[in-house]
């Protein structure tokens, strides 16, 4: 059975106090889920991160829902995390389909109008020509 899976990297961003942890979807997937943790997995052994800029020693790890990549700098570690995500929601194609929605309703209600209409004009014309 094919899902939609959000290939997910959450790593640590910025520098010294401003340190955080920023989270971005590096794929969309539609597949089986060991498809998509195939596929996360060659994204995990590929990624380079921004931090270090040097590093001296890199460990992937496998966890229970993606890869945790451990990459030791001159000063201290660095963490990026790949998760795999199966997609719920989607707010541009809700937006989408509710746009879809409302349209096909207008053009419905513009059809049954167009087909009152005819109905009155050929109604008139019976009466006309009886």
């Amino acid at each position: 059975m094919s899902e939609r899976w959000g290939l997910i990297i959450e790593e640590t961003d910025g520098l010294g106090d401003r340190k955080s942890m920023s989270a971005n979807v590096l794929e969309d997937f539609t597949g089986t889920r060991e498809e998509a943790m195939a596929r996360l997995e060659a994204h995990a052994r590929a990624y380079r991160p921004q931090h270090p800029a040097n590093s001296s020693h890199s460990r992937l790890y496998r966890t229970a829902d993606g890869f945790l990549l451990i990459s030791k700098g001159s000063m201290r570690s660095y963490g990026s995390r790949f998760s795999l995500a199966e997609l719920l929601y989607d707010s541009v194609e809700a937006e989408e389909a509710e746009k879809a929605a409302r349209k096909a309703e207008k053009e419905r209600r513009a059809a049954e109008k167009a087909e009152a209409k005819a109905a009155k004009r050929a109604e008139r014309e019976a009466r006309r020509r009886g």
